[in-house]
């Protein structure tokens, strides 16, 4: 009798130091934890605050550009503004909104290069413009406007077509009040 209680009171020793290794471990846990919360709060946001976000394509081309103001790309603007742009693979601008300080805001859908006149290679533009008029114009691959519809400071909706034939501007213009066309030499 007397070697059996030998062994499970062994044995239970055993466990006992198991047991406190165990739970100076977790304490040991807990206070690193608590400690590390105490140093360095987790803050959780919502918001994230910069000036130009800037998101990168898998091969870390840039592809889209956020900004107050959107960095300027090769090109001219007609001014600063707030907005986005989008760039295709080889960087170049195909899409743009921006927001300008005279209060118009402008959407510009553009073709690719070498598929036109590569000094404007706009071809879709809406426009909201500061005294609450609208417009949304196409252009052709030479940079001319080709159809235009705008609504006015009086409210009044225009639909315009125009086109160039040598030396000439032709333009027909709809709206509620008649049509009108003028032809006019060009320069």
């Amino acid at each position: 009798p007397q070697p059996l209680l030998e062994t499970r009171i062994t044995t239970l020793e055993r466990r006992l130091r198991r047991t406190q290794s165990v739970a100076v471990l977790a304490v040991t846990g807990v206070l690193a934890l608590a400690a590390a919360a105490w140093v360095r709060p987790f803050q959780q946001t919502d918001t994230i605050r910069a000036k130009v976000l800037i998101l990168e394509d898998a091969q870390g081309r840039k592809r889209m550009l956020l900004g107050a103001p959107i960095p300027e790309p090769p090109g001219a603007r007609i001014a600063p503004s707030t907005g986005m742009i989008i760039l295709d693979t080889i960087g170049v601008e195909r899409f743009g909104v921006g927001l300008f300080p005279n209060g118009m805001i402008n959407m510009g859908f553009d073709a690719p290069p070498g598929t036109g006149d590569d000094r404007n290679r706009e071809r879709i533009n809406l426009t909201a413009s500061p005294n609450g008029g609208a417009e949304i114009r196409m252009l052709d691959r030479k940079t001319w406007v080709r159809w235009r519809v705008a609504l006015d400071s009086q409210d009044s909706v225009t639909l315009q077509f125009l086109d160039f034939p040598p030396g000439e501007a032709v333009m027909r213009r709809f709206s509620i009040s008649g049509t009108d066309f003028s032809r006019q030499p060009r320069q």
